[in-house]
C-alpha cells in the first residue's frame, strides 16, 4: 500500500458559513489529503470571505440551495442564524440572546437551486447540511445525487426556532426514505 494515495472525496457543503479557526466536520477527512470540497453560501459577503481564503481544493458558491422554489430569504442580524424560513420570534424570545441575534435585518425573495441541478457536482461522498431548517428542502433537491452519498452530517433540532421547521423526526423520515440509516448526534 506504500506510495498509493487516498481517494479523492467529493465534499459538499450547504450552509458552508464557519468563522476560520473552528473546526467542521469533515475537516479531520481533508487532512488526510484526499478532499474537494463544493461549498454553498447564499451571503455573498460570508461566501466572498471563503474564497478569498484561498483553500486548496474548495470552491463556495452564493447559491440558496433548496428543492428549486422561489422563497424568502430572511437575512438575520447573526449571518449564522439567516434562512429561508422565517424566525420563530415568539420561541426565540425563550432563550437568552436568542432572539436578539435571529432578528432579520432584511428580506429578499429569491430562487432556490436545486443540487440534481448544478453541474459543479458530480458526485457526493459526504453531504453537510446546516441551513436554518431547510435541510428537507436540500434532500428533496438532491434524490440523485443522495443515491450514491455516503455520509449525511446534518444540523437538526427538536424545537421549531422557524416557523414551519422540519424537526428531528421529518428530517429522519426523509433520509430514511432516501435509504439511509441514523448512525450518531454530534455535538
Amino acid at each position: 500500500m506504500l506510495g498509493r494515495s487516498l481517494p479523492q472525496l467529493n465534499i459538499v457543503d450547504v450552509g458552508a458559513l464557519w468563522v476560520q479557526g473552528e473546526a467542521r466536520p469533515y475537516d479531520p477527512l481533508l487532512k488526510k489529503g484526499g478532499g474537494r470540497v463544493v461549498g454553498f453560501e447564499p451571503v455573498k459577503a460570508e461566501c466572498d470571505r471563503l474564497n478569498s481564503l484561498g483553500l486548496k481544493n474548495q470552491v463556495y458558491l452564493p447559491y440558496f440551495i433548496g428543492d428549486g422554489n422561489e422563497g424568502t430569504f430572511y437575512n438575520c442580524k447573526f449571518s449564522q442564524t439567516s434562512s429561508l424560513l422565517e424566525p420563530n420570534m415568539s420561541l426565540l424570545r425563550r432563550f437568552q440572546h436568542l432572539a436578539e441575534l435571529t432578528q432579520p435585518q432584511s428580506t429578499e425573495q429569491v430562487s432556490t437551486k436545486r443540487l440534481d441541478d448544478i453541474p459543479e457536482i458530480e458526485s457526493i461522498d459526504y453531504l453537510k447540511v446546516d441551513v436554518q431548517g431547510g435541510e428537507v428542502a436540500v434532500f428533496r433537491g438532491a434524490e440523485r445525487l443522495l443515491r450514491g452519498t455516503v455520509f449525511v452530517h446534518t444540523e437538526v433540532t427538536f424545537a421549531p426556532m422557524y416557523k414551519g421547521q422540519p424537526l428531528f423526526a421529518e428530517i429522519d423520515q426523509e433520509l430514511r426514505r432516501q435509504g439511509f440509516l441514523f448512525h450518531t448526534f454530534a455535538a
